[in-house]
């Protein structure tokens, strides 16, 4: 009996201690959602913009950034390609070129014709570069040398992408600043930080647009000879020896035919100044006097 009286008493000690707690739990959660003060929470709220400020100007990662990484399907690549191709007809070849870049989302970028040989620099879209190429190697009747290359410039990209944030938000907290300022000096210097700023973000943003430019459009170099013009496609890579001597001999003969060209202008003028100056050079021989031949001596007497 006694012992299940002292059961007794432990379970209503127990209920009562736990009857306590809950109390306290619950008085302490009354106390946690009492509303803050107004001035706790404008500082809270200050406290979250100088995080988010000191985050995006202290982070350089794309993802800090608003930026994200691009995947494999979203590589950045510059694409270039060089076509020399043999056409009968150099001008209409010309202008069949500037229409397959118009067809292929591009244009002309520059041009060099004549009757002999043309070099045409064409964008086109750089999905389309292989489709492209393909159309051009119709022009002509003969594919001389044909070439791509390819550069990944995705990180240059995403971190001009991270910059540019960065800096935009730079300029902003400038702005804030500006609008809060009173004084004359200080209103003088941050307008000059901020456009210093500004100027710093317009060359991030030509930057981006040019990069973004030459990986959109892909750049194709192509030149057009009549049939058995064309050079030779390693004509512009030899080395060695012979190559030296061809170079030297070319060199050679192109002084000689400086020189030659040089004599030949010149000399109808030595020419007609000579003829004068002979003339002059014989009379004056000519009107020389001759000098008297001395008498001789006379004999002495002894001989």
């Amino acid at each position: 009996m006694a012992a299940i009286a002292a059961l007794g008493v432990v379970a209503v000690l127990g209920v009562a201690g736990c009857g306590s707690g809950s109390m306290r739990s619950s008085g302490g959660g009354a106390q946690n959602e009492a509303p803050m003060p107004a001035g706790e929470q404008l500082g809270a709220g200050a406290v979250g913009d100088a995080d988010q400020s000191s985050a995006e100007s202290g982070s350089g990662s794309p993802d800090a950034q608003g930026g994200q990484q691009p995947s494999a399907t979203e590589r950045k690549v510059v694409r270039t390609a060089q076509l020399s191709i043999e056409v009968d007809d150099i001008y209409a070849a010309a202008k069949r070129a500037g229409d397959v870049s118009a067809r292929f989302g591009g244009y002309v970028a520059d041009e060099q014709t004549d009757d002999r040989s043309a070099s045409i620099d064409l964008k086109v879209d750089s999905k389309d570069l292989d489709a492209a190429l393909n159309a051009l190697t119709e022009l002509g009747s003969k594919v001389t040398s044909r070439g791509q290359q390819a550069e990944d410039v995705t990180e240059q990209y995403v971190d001009l992408q991270a910059r540019i944030a960065t800096q935009r938000a730079s300029v902003e907290r400038v702005r804030g600043l500006l609008a809060n300022a009173t004084a004359i000096n200080e209103i003088v210097q941050i307008e000059s930080e901020l456009t210093t700023r500004q100027a710093n973000l317009e060359s991030l943003e030509r930057r981006m647009a040019a990069l973004s430019g030459q990986t959109e459009l892909a750049s194709v170099s192509v030149r057009m000879f009549r049939p058995g013009n064309a050079p030779a496609a390693d004509e512009e890579d030899e080395r060695g020896f012979l190559a030296g001597l061809g170079a030297g001999w070319r060199g050679f003969v192109a002084s000689t035919e400086v020189v030659l060209t040089v004599i030949g202008a010149v000399l109808p003028f030595l020419l007609a100044l000579a003829i004068p100056l002979a003339i002059v050079a014989w009379v004056l021989r000519r009107r020389r006097p001759v000098a008297a031949t001395p008498p001789a001596p006379a004999p002495s007497a002894g001989s």
